[in-house]
């Protein structure tokens, strides 16, 4: 009949099944551990893409709109001398409609005369 064991006493073929039992968990560990590493691995690869691409459009739209806000800033500057011109322009043109003013009263002094 096998002897019981005593309490706290383990033998050597017990210990060595326990780490062999724990070997095995510690591989499985250490494959998921990989597989989990490749996943962030790929999801990094694709993020980083993903933000280069996001970059690259970026700076294509702040290309197209600093072209644009050169463009209005020079027809700005071209409409305001255009408004300077025409307020010379409008300036002369008032002045001569004002010298035509005595000229007017003159011709409809004239037309209310009686014809002889």
């Amino acid at each position: 009949m096998p002897k019981p064991k005593a309490r706290g006493t383990t033998s050597l073929k017990d210990v060595l099944a326990e780490m062999r039992g724990h070997g095995v968990i510690l591989e499985e560990i250490r494959s998921q551990n990989r597989a989990t590493i490749e996943a962030l691995e790929a999801t990094r690869t694709a993020l980083e893409a993903k933000i280069d691409e996001v970059d690259r459009n970026s700076q294509a739209r702040d290309a197209v709109l600093e072209a644009a806000v050169r463009q209005n800033s020079k027809d700005i500057r071209q409409n305001s001398a255009d408004i300077v011109k025409n307020g010379e322009h409008i300036r002369v043109l008032t002045t001569r409609v004002d010298a035509l003013g005595p000229l007017d009263q003159r011709v409809s002094a004239l037309e209310r005369r009686p014809s002889r």
